[in-house]
């Protein structure tokens, strides 16, 4: 039998392991598998991941083979982690990321496009505005995380305004 002595170290092992599952918080998006949805319901990127209101939505933008997204992916998980402990479910992560061969510059490109920018990795923060539309809040080519993080902080408090001025 367990006694007391053995049971809340794995207990605190479960809790740890919760708790990472918990903050596991920026969600994956395939970039062919989301364009395919974006063409199939003709809407923009920022109808699919905006959803809810009084969130602010964090986008990264990435590709494969590229060395500023691997170099940032740490950072993010990391900043992601720290802004779902500091404002819960009032943000939400999100990467997506297209695939790179040599050969086909295609995905990439298709990626580019969808998400109006040029280069990889680009950051957008969106919210839902009170009438229900779309916005960004803040679009940047491999910023520090600091930057986003302080933009963050900017789009939750706006996305807490729009909620309560809604329509």
């Amino acid at each position: 039998m367990l006694s007391l002595r053995h049971i809340l170290p794995l207990w605190k092992t479960f809790k740890q392991i919760l708790n990472l599952w918990f903050h596991m918080t920026v969600k994956l998006l395939d970039f062919s598998k989301l364009k395919k949805t974006l063409d199939e319901k003709k809407i923009e990127f920022a109808d699919f991941i905006v959803k809810n209101f009084g969130v602010a939505y964090v986008v990264a933008v990435t590709r494969e083979k590229c060395s500023g997204c691997e170099k940032q992916k740490p950072l993010f998980e990391k900043l992601s982690s720290k802004m779902k402990s500091k404002h819960g479910s009032r943000v939400e992560f999100v990467r997506v990321n297209a695939r790179y061969s040599p050969r086909n510059k295609e995905e990439t490109m298709q990626c580019l496009d969808a998400f109006h920018t040029v280069a990889f990795p680009t950051y957008i923060l969106c919210v839902r505005n009170h009438q229900g539309k779309n916005r960004e809040t803040y679009r940047a080519l491999e910023p520090p995380m600091s930057e986003i993080e302080r933009n963050i902080k900017t789009a939750v408090e706006l996305a807490i305004w729009f909620e309560s001025k809604k329509e």
